[in-house]
């Protein structure tokens, strides 16, 4: 048999897969056309939208695929109702695609490629030949939210920038190039957490597969349009990653045998081909890790899965606690004259000591952020004291999440997964900076308004250190709120996230739209032992 060498030179070709659920067709097929712009003949666009009714939100989108010349091997599916959270439309995915496509680019459905993005994956896969993930960093296009743009894009920045867990990524969603063969090895993406990605990550490298953090920004998304769904999809973060690292010690792999992966949607049925094994096995096969690797491993895994996650909650319940203590003697005290024990007051020094380490760290650690990506897109960027110093306070209102929000975990409590809507809400300023008090954490700031009230000078449990320290913590508080406040204001004009072009495709998709057939199949998606069944 004749090897064709320019075959061999190709390269790869990768499926872009969108996951959406009720979401803006406009946004989608602004995305669908950036992406229609960069991809190569050989690669396809699947997008697969899930457990929406809602026929507004996606039969635009349908027929604005149905619409376009069948060569550009874009691919639309509607689900009612996936299990599963996102892994469960993802292992669809994983199923449709074209089996010829040796890479998965995840792609959300708010990120827009610019115009060397498909260069770009090309040139990192020819660099990393042997790596199963290949990580580019999430960025955001919002002109009007800088400070929650820098706090957000800390992790890429600088905690993922870093050598140790660059060169041990675990996957973030999207723009994550996964090879298609080895995520088939793994029985495909896994339910376990509701950020499916970083499971998939941890699974990945402990069979052996290797990954990396690719620093050039190739894509830029939309951020939380409000400072509640911002709030939201920290949470979401927080609570799936305390998910895998709750069951880190405990993960089990499937067996190493890969199966065939089938499919059946309206009658069509694709199948991985026989030549499949050989052209998509990764180069190097998966070796066992030495000691010091799985150390090295483990390292990055805690680092990656906590970046959003703090442990200050169990000195919140301290304080918590203690206040308690102290005014159940205070009451006392009124009754009897006698003077409250001032070592009642031992736990709250313990207290600011733990808060007073987290926010030190943390200030260090945004002090420390050059920017780099912020510079690639803006050669004349520079991370100015007081920007760093902006981001660090919009963390802090984080505070109590990070302490907070993954504690359900550790007694089995099931969150649902909660989308983080785009779409774009009318706000007058009264009834938004309504909206940003109530979502904004405000625990902390209370408990340290009757802290300071209970150590004042006028109390007889006075004590200078604690009331300055519980001065210090809501002031942190009231000024980290201001930031966010000046993130999440409303302004006259429309935002320009979204391509003008896209809007015509729109008005005449909503125009020719027909009502869909709905699937009257079952979809069974199996992955070796796993399976899992859409309806």
């Amino acid at each position: 048999m004749t090897i064709n060498k320019k075959n061999l030179l190709a390269p790869a070709s990768l499926s872009f897969q969108l996951m959406t659920r009720s979401e803006p067709p406009e946004l989608v097929i602004a995305t669908i056309q950036s992406l229609l712009a960069v991809k190569y003949a050989n690669d396809e666009i699947l997008i697969i939208d899930n457990n929406n009714t809602d026929t507004s939100m996606y039969q635009p989108l349908a027929a604005f695929c149905a619409s376009l010349d069948p060569k550009l091997n874009v691919r639309f599916y509607h689900i009612d109702a996936v299990e599963g959270f996102k892994a469960g439309a993802l292992n669809l995915a994983l199923g449709l695609m074209n089996p010829d496509c040796s890479h998965i680019v995840v792609v959300d459905s708010d990120y827009q490629a610019l115009p060397h993005a498909r260069k770009s994956i090309a040139n990192a896969i020819e660099r990393y030949p042997d790596h199963t993930l290949l990580q580019f960093p999430q960025f955001y296009r919002n002109t009007d939210q800088v400070d929650t743009h820098s706090e957000l894009n800390h992790y890429f920045n600088h905690h993922l920038y870093r050598p140790f867990n660059r060169e041990r990524a675990l996957s973030t969603g999207t723009y994550a190039v996964i090879r298609r063969s080895d995520l088939l090895s793994l029985g495909g993406w896994s339910g376990a957490s509701i950020t499916e990605d970083a499971q998939m990550g941890v699974l990945m490298h402990q069979r052996g597969f290797r990954s990396r953090f690719i620093p050039e920004v190739i894509a830029t998304g939309l951020l939380p349009n409000s400072l509640n769904d911002l709030m939201s999809q920290r949470r979401r973060w927080i609570y799936g990653n305390m998910q895998v690292l709750n069951g880190y010690f405990s993960i089990t792999l499937p067996n190493n045998t890969q199966s065939p992966v089938s499919a059946q949607q309206g009658g069509i049925q694709q199948k991985s081909s026989p030549a499949l094994a050989s052209n998509q096995r990764p180069i190097n096969s998966p070796k066992v890790k030495s000691i010091v690797e799985r150390l090295a491993y483990t390292r990055a895994h805690l680092s990656q899965l906590s970046a959003w996650i703090n442990f200050t909650g169990f000195f919140i319940f301290l304080q918590m606690v203690t206040l308690f203590i102290l005014s159940y003697a205070l009451l006392g005290a009124q009754f009897s004259g006698a003077t409250p024990d001032a070592s009642l007051l031992t736990p709250l020094y313990l207290v600011y000591a733990s808060y007073a380490v987290f926010v030190i760290r943390r200030l260090w650690a945004y002090s420390q952020d050059q920017a780099p990506l912020n510079k690639q897109v803006n050669k004349g960027h520079q991370p100015s004291m007081k920007m760093r110093i902006r981001a660090w306070l919009m963390h802090l209102n984080f505070w109590e999440l990070g302490a907070l929000s993954w504690l359900p975990v550790l007694w089995g409590s099931e969150k649902p997964f909660v989308c983080t809507p785009k779409q774009e809400y009318i706000h007058t300023h009264s009834s938004l900076r309504l909206a940003n008090i109530v979502a904004l954490p405000k625990l902390l700031l209370m408990l340290n308004i009757v802290t300071a009230f209970i150590v004042a000078p006028f109390s007889p449990l006075y004590s200078p250190l604690l009331f300055v320290c519980a001065l210090t913590v809501c002031a942190l508080k009231i000024d980290a709120a201001k930031v966010a406040f000046d993130n999440f204001t409303v302004t006259e004009q429309k935002p320009t996230s979204i391509s003008i072009k896209s809007k015509p495709a729109v008005a005449i998709s909503r125009k020719q739209a027909k009502p869909l057939t709905p699937l009257e199949t079952k979809i069974d998606t199996v992955f070796e032992d796993k399976k899992i069944i859409n309806s």
